[in-house]
């Protein structure tokens, strides 16, 4: 799992739900294209959802 991804995951974890805007702030990483294309990635897979522009992780 690419590094971003996984600070994706656990920024999430950590604060609930969140805009890429906001994630990209939590994990220290400039380029919120990157961690939207994560996000989208991440969706597809099933990880996360969208509500209202904030994502969040999907409980298992």
């Amino acid at each position: 799992m690419p590094e971003v991804k996984r600070r994706i995951i656990e920024a999430l974890k950590e604060h609930g739900p969140l805009t890429p805007e906001e994630i990209a702030e939590k994990i220290g990483y400039p380029k919120v294209s990157v961690i939207k294309g994560q996000l989208t990635r991440l969706k597809k897979e099933g990880k996360v959802v969208e509500e209202a522009g904030k994502y969040r992780l999907v409980e298992e």
